[in-house]
């Protein structure tokens, strides 16, 4: 090995940190339970919302300000996180652990609470349980009369997409929200499957997207979090809901197409697998909305049948 190499892998192993990290408010998190987490966001709650309604499947507090924030509970890994790494590299913090650091959706709470925290905003805040199960807590909670009061919101943000600056809006269209957020925003449009808003948006019937929260790799003990690109994303989000804007409706999104419904379809290469998975399959269709102009998705699934369904 060269003087210079070895070099190199010193100054990399300085920049390696097990068990100590810059952040560990979020680290913290990582290493709760669902149970936990939904009760130290209770107590969180409870200092700073004059009503907090926790039940089986969320916790909900509505704020003064016309939006609101929600994020889930509930990871896909077996264990909490017992021992991480931190590492420094061109100046980002990056985050993982063995047993699967849990950014999804850790980031998407972490993100609520810290602005909770630092600033008197008070948005209205849904934290739902078993997401990754099939967004069974956000089903509970559209089953309440709580759903009514997000009616009074001017749009609803999700906190729960991987990458830096994705926005997902899943089956709603509502071409002047989709504008409004690109543009305000910067946030570029993607496309995903399912998640909690894809519950609560058409059940209140106000328009919802999903924001990137700087995590990696999700659903493997492969994860790691970009700290500063998670930040990034809350600092947005902060900046987002000061601003006056209208309502905007959730408009649900019409298919058009031929046989199965889609234009066309295929199956992608197999999405991810690792020795705690099954393989997990993509399956991407092109289809011709109401205006006649051709949308690309893309759903999960355990196998073709899933996805199919």
């Amino acid at each position: 090995v060269s003087e210079e190499a070895k070099k190199k892998n010193k100054k990399a192993k300085c920049h390696m940190r097990v068990n100590e990290s810059d952040f560990m408010d979020f680290v913290e998190l990582c290493k709760m339970t669902q149970s936990e987490i939904k009760e130290y966001i209770i107590q969180i709650l409870l200092g700073i919302y004059p009503e907090v309604y926790a039940d089986d499947g969320y916790v909900y507090a509505k704020g003064n300000i016309p939006y609101a924030l929600t994020a889930h509970m509930d990871t896909v890994h077996k264990e909490t996180v017992k021992t991480f790494y931190e590492k420094l590299d061109e100046g980002k913090h990056i985050i993982g652990s063995l047993q699967g650091i849990g950014g999804d959706d850790r980031c998407g709470i972490y993100m609520i609470l810290s602005i909770l925290k630092e600033t008197d905003l008070r948005p209205t805040v849904i934290f739902c349980e078993d997401e990754e199960r099939g967004c069974v807590g956000s089903a509970k909670f559209c089953k309440t009369v709580l759903v009514d009061e997000l009616k009074e919101m001017n749009f609803i943000i999700e906190l729960d997409r991987a990458n830096s600056n994705d926005a997902v809006y899943y089956s709603c269209n509502n071409p002047e929200f989709e504008d409004y957020i690109t543009k305000e925003t910067g946030y570029k449009t993607s496309w995903g499957s399912c998640s909690d808003i894809s519950e609560i948006a058409p059940a209140c019937g106000v328009a919802a997207v999903n924001f990137s929260c700087g995590y990696y790799k999700a659903h493997t003990t492969d994860e790691y979090v970009v700290v500063e690109e998670m930040l990034a994303t809350r600092d947005m989000v902060k900046e987002l809901i000061q601003k006056e804007c209208e309502q905007f409706e959730y408009i649900e999104e019409v298919y058009y197409g031929k046989g199965l419904g889609y234009d066309r379809y295929s199956f992608l290469r197999n999405y991810y697998t690792n020795d705690d998975y099954d393989e997990v399959y993509c399956m991407e269709i092109l289809y011709t909305d109401a205006n006649g102009k051709e949308q690309r998705d893309v759903v999960e699934g355990r196998s073709e049948e899933e996805c199919f369904g």
